[in-house]
C-alpha cells in the first residue's frame, strides 16, 4: 500500500514510518519538518496543511493517516488555544475537501484514519467511558467533537473513516514521559492534585498497532478508544514512574500551582478519564504491553 502521512515526522508519525516500511509498504509524509526516517520508500513533501495546495501525489495514496496538528503539550493561552483548534480542523477540512475533489476521478483513499483523544469525554470522574459516551463540554472535548465532525464528512465520498480517540502515549523520545522522566530521575517527581483520577494510557507501540489495524481492518470505522485495557489512578502511575528510575516520589503539585505553572491546561492534566478499549475488545486486538509497569519497564 502507498499511506500517507500527515505530520509524519512527529513522535508518533516517525515511529508510525518505521512501522509501515518494515511492513513493505509506501510511505508518503505530509510535513513542514523532513521526516527523522531516509529510506526509498518514504517520499516527503513540505507543507503546512492549512495554507498550502495539497500535491496531487495524495490521489495515488491508498490510505491518508492524519496525525497533524500542534501539541497541547505547553501553557494555553488565548491565542495557543486557536492553534490547537485550526491546527486540527482547517487541515482536515483540506483534506476531506480533497477528497471529494478527486474522489470519483482516483477512488482513493479507501480509508481516512485520523487522530482524536480521549479527551473527547472531557471530566469522567469514577464513570467508565466507552466509545457510546457523549462528548464533554470543555475546551479539548470541543476539540475533538469538531475534529471528527469534520473527519466523518469524508464517508460521504465512499471514504472509510475511524477516529482514533488516545490516550496519553507513553514512548521513548516524546510526549509526556520526556517532560516528566527528568524530574523523578532528579526525585522531584509526585501526584498531581488529590492523586484520585483516573489515568488513561497507551504504549507507543500499540497505537502504531491499531493505526496498522484501522488502515487494513474494514470492521474498524468511525471514533475508536485507543488505550491500554487497565487505566491506573495518578498516584499509582506516580509511583510505577518513581519505582522504573529508581526514585521517591514525596511531592505533590497542588492544583492552584498546576494553574500557575500551566495556565487552562491544568485542567486538562488533572481530568480523570477512565476510557475503556470496547472496539479494540470487539476484534481482539492483542496488547503487547497490557500493564503500566511492563510499559514504563521498557520505555525508562
Amino acid at each position: 500500500m502507498i499511506i500517507c502521512i500527515t505530520g509524519g515526522s512527529g513522535f508518533v508519525g516517525t515511529q508510525m514510518t518505521k512501522h509501515f516500511i518494515a511492513q513493505g509498504h509506501r510511505v508518503v509524509v505530509f510535513d513542514i519538518m523532513p521526516p527523522k526516517v531516509t529510506h526509498e520508500h518514504v517520499s516527503f513533501f513540505k507543507i503546512n496543511l492549512m495554507n498550502d495546495e495539497i500535491p496531487d501525489v495524495l490521489k495515488t495514496c491508498d490510505a491518508v493517516v492524519h496525525l497533524s496538528g500542534v501539541s497541547i503539550f505547553n501553557r494555553w493561552t488565548t491565542a495557543y488555544k486557536k492553534e490547537i483548534y485550526d491546527s486540527r480542523i482547517i487541515s482536515t477540512r483540506k483534506l476531506v475537501d480533497f477528497f471529494k475533489e478527486h474522489r470519483q476521478v482516483t477512488q482513493k483513499p479507501l480509508v481516512f484514519v485520523c487522530a482524536s483523544a480521549v479527551g473527547f469525554y472531557g471530566d469522567g470522574g469514577e464513570e467508565i467511558l466507552d466509545e457510546s459516551k457523549k462528548p464533554g463540554d470543555d475546551f479539548l472535548a470541543q476539540v475533538c467533537t469538531d475534529w471528527e465532525a469534520e473527519a466523518q464528512k469524508a464517508t460521504t465520498f465512499g471514504v472509510r473513516v475511524v477516529s482514533i480517540r488516545t490516550g496519553i502515549v507513553l514512548g521513548v523520545g516524546g510526549g509526556m514521559l520526556a517532560k516528566l522522566v527528568p524530574i523523578f530521575r532528579l526525585g522531584l517527581g509526585g501526584r498531581f492534585g488529590t492523586g484520585k483520577q483516573w489515568f488513561s494510557w497507551i504504549h507507543m507501540n500499540d497505537l502504531i498497532k491499531v493505526y496498522e489495524s484501522a488502515v487494513l481492518d474494514e470492521r474498524l470505522s468511525g471514533a475508536v478508544n485507543v488505550v491500554a485495557q487497565e487505566p491506573v489512578r495518578n498516584s499509582e502511575l506516580v509511583q510505577s514512574l518513581a519505582h522504573a528510575v529508581h526514585r521517591p516520589a514525596y511531592f505533590i503539585l497542588p492544583k492552584w500551582l498546576l494553574k500557575i505553572i500551566l495556565g487552562e491546561f491544568a485542567g486538562a492534566v488533572l481530568m480523570s478519564q477512565r476510557v475503556t478499549p470496547q472496539k479494540l475488545s470487539s476484534i481482539e486486538f492483542e496488547y503487547t504491553y497490557p500493564t503500566l509497569q511492563s510499559a514504563l519497564v521498557d520505555i525508562v
